[in-house]
């Protein structure tokens, strides 16, 4: 498997050929910054990362939202992925989309698809390049993690929006220990509503998941077989409905064959070259790769510094070095390890603390855009967690 190395992506990120030119780092597309402009959302689902919910009210203004974007594409950022949250809650979302589009920058949003109303869609929709929507199983398993009756239903039906713009959009479908068995449902809703990729994301146990979802997180013999189940769906269906099956893990192989991807030289001149995903949370925080790395790697608050000087700061710091030595120790562990794939970004946040023991099966690196081959259940039929 080592030879289709297209490491991985943040959810709902744009994949385009024509992006990897010149794209050194592991996301396989161009450096995205991933922002997070809430925590409201209509739901509090079971799995959620951001522990976001309809009683949270932090948000980012969006005048200083535009300031970091202007100091995101200087540094190289091609790529703008909006979550939450639910981003559809975000007054000022047309505003920041539209931004976005006059820095010259790809857009994508992440939504449960509950609040896709025309009037919603009608103001966003020519502002985006691509929409992901969270489908997290079959009809019970979805609903039940997001706690309200009918979700999955409303949701396929309010696709009508994004097919009548002819808006391309894709799933996010949130891998844990117990629901690998229901991909291929997914992949068929998809394929029936018009969907034009599933993004298989293994649950990481951050926010409301930590609480709700301990021990759902998919080992590596679990990651494994999404991967292959990946490409047994993408071999029976591609032809035919278009569809791709892409699995946010590599397996060991590729771990093996792909160091220069997955650990940078330090120091860096660009923020691009070790943050190839940038995170902003809601509270301002900016964060390197992923939501679980520890504060001391953190770039710091956009509510003191400019993004510009927060990356001036950080990339001759103690906190990225740090970060490369956890990649570098990552790497290492997994190569000469026994688990035979990994969720990459969990592995190295696990790694950059020193008093946590490995995870020994998670990683957060996006596997190609793979096709699938069938399993059975490999378990209860439970939880699960997306990134959305």
């Amino acid at each position: 498997m080592a030879e289709g190395f297209a490491s991985w992506t943040a959810p709902g990120a744009i994949v385009r050929p024509v992006l990897q030119q010149g794209c050194a780092g592991p996301t396989g597309v161009a450096p995205i910054i991933q922002l997070h402009p809430t925590r409201l959302c209509n739901l509090a689902c079971a799995h959620c990362y951001t522990a976001s919910g309809p009683k949270e009210r932090q948000q980012l203004p969006l005048a200083l939202l535009c300031a970091v974007l202007d100091d995101a594409a200087a540094l190289g950022y091609r790529q703008l992925a909006v979550s939450g949250g639910e981003p559809l809650l975000y007054e000022d979302l047309p505003g920041l989309l539209l931004h976005a589009r006059r820095l010259g920058l790809l857009t994508s949003l992440t939504s449960n698809g509950l609040l896709l109303s025309p009037r919603r869609w009608a103001a966003i929709a020519p502002l985006l390049d691509r929409l992901a929507i969270s489908v997290d199983g079959r009809e019970a398993t979805h609903d039940a993690l997001r706690g309200q009756p009918g979700a999955l239903a409303r949701t396929l039906h309010l696709l009508a929006q994004p097919r009548a713009t002819g808006t391309p959009f894709g799933f996010i479908f949130t891998l844990t220990q117990h629901n690998v068995d229901e991909l291929e449902d997914v992949v068929g809703l998809a394929a029936a509503h018009g969907a034009q990729s599933v993004q298989v994301h293994p649950l990481t146990l951050h926010g409301r998941a930590r609480d709700t979802l301990l021990g759902a997180r998919p080992d590596g013999q679990e990651l494994l077989a999404a991967i292959v189940e990946a490409q047994r769906l993408a071999q029976a269906l591609q032809t035919r409905s278009g569809v791709r099956v892409q699995v946010d893990a590599l397996s060991q192989d590729q771990i093996r064959a792909h160091r220069d991807r997955l650990v940078p030289a330090w120091p860096a001149s660009a923020l691009t070259t070790l943050a190839p995903v940038l995170v902003l949370q809601s509270d301002g925080q900016v964060l390197p790769l992923t939501h679980e790395l520890p504060p001391a790697l953190w770039l710091g608050s956009v509510h003191e510094m400019t993004l510009k000087a927060l990356t001036a700061r950080w990339l001759h710091s103690s906190a990225s070095r740090r970060l490369v030595e956890a990649l570098e120790r990552t790497w290492q562990a997994l190569a000469e390890g026994m688990a035979p794939a990994a969720y990459w970004y969990d592995e190295v946040a696990a790694r950059a603390r020193p008093a946590d023991p490995p995870l020994t099966v998670s990683v957060s690196v996006p596997v190609p855009l793979l096709p699938s081959r069938g399993l059975a259940a490999r378990g209860p039929v439970l939880a699960q967690g997306a990134r959305q």
